[in-house]
């Protein structure tokens, strides 16, 4: 059975094959994010001091997590292997190589199993992974943290494909047993600043069910 890392890798690939080809976000939305130097993810005990109520209003919900998600933000199908995904549906973007392949910031969240690895051991496969997957990703900022009392990793990336930069944040999350969810969101490299305490409150908002 093909691992599932694979498959959050592909998330992440396919987002970026589909802005080679054109229709980034014509009718699926994906795309690629990071975290800006020296940000830290914060506790769930502190990210109401980030992320004001009226940013935080919509919810996506599965049957295994919930999500909090910003005003303006929206579900959208998810692309293969992702349990849910959501877009700034809202976003209007001045770079013109993105605006080309008519991106929009997005993130995606996957189901995935430890099979008997750390947290830091699974981290470092997805890392190993998308690496050979993509030759120009760069990490940075990695660190422990905690999403609702869970054990996390955070991983900043980036890398530049067709002219567009993008930052990537993947934050890896530990559930029941031998459980994990990965959330990656993404976003241009230009439009960071601007997305950091959003993300993590979308992050810290994470909650599973079960």
């Amino acid at each position: 059975m093909k691992n599932k890392i694979t498959i959050f890798i592909l998330i992440i690939v396919v987002a970026v094959v589909a802005a080679l080809i054109g229709f980034y976000f014509v009718q699926k939305n994906r795309s690629p994010i990071d975290f800006v130097n020296n940000v830290v993810l914060p506790d769930q005990s502190g990210v109401n001091n980030q992320v004001s109520a009226e940013q935080l209003q919509n919810k996506l919900v599965t049957d295994d997590f919930e999500i909090t998600l910003p005003a303006g933000w929206r579900k959208t199908e998810p692309v293969m292997g992702a349990s849910a995904m959501a877009i700034n549906a809202n976003e209007q973007l001045s770079d013109p190589a993105a605006q080309k392949i008519n991106f929009k910031s997005y993130m995606a969240v996957s189901y995935d199993t430890l099979q008997g690895k750390s947290l830091s051991e699974y981290s470092q496969s997805v890392k190993n992974q998308l690496s050979q997957a993509i030759s120009n990703v760069v990490f940075a900022n990695e660190q422990d943290v905690m999403i609702n009392g869970r054990s996390a990793r955070a991983i900043e990336a980036e890398l530049t494909q067709q002219g567009v930069n993008y930052k990537i944040l993947m934050v890896v999350v530990t559930g029941k047993g031998d459980d994990v969810w990965v959330m990656s969101f993404n976003t241009l490299q230009s439009s960071w600043m601007g997305y950091q305490e959003v993300f993590s409150g979308i992050a810290n908002s994470f909650n599973l069910k079960k």
